[in-house]
């Protein structure tokens, strides 16, 4: 997965391009209506249903769940 961060005019944008048919896949998954929630984190189970490691929290985590 190629990310990239563009910020021109005053607009921020962060761009996930993916290189794999499973990076496709969860990119796809942004787009088909389900609940998006994102979290500041590194990589662990939690409680919250979703996966951190580390226990520091420079990480953005986009937790996607089918509704």
């Amino acid at each position: 997965m190629k990310i990239a961060l563009y910020i021109e005019n005053g607009r921020e944008q962060i761009v996930l391009t993916p290189d794999t048919d499973t990076e496709k896949a969860v990119l796809g998954k942004l787009h088909d209506g389900r609940e998006m929630s994102i979290y500041k984190g590194s990589f662990y189970q939690c409680q919250g249903g979703w996966t951190r490691h580390g226990s520091d929290d420079s990480s953005t985590i986009i937790c996607l769940v089918e509704g």
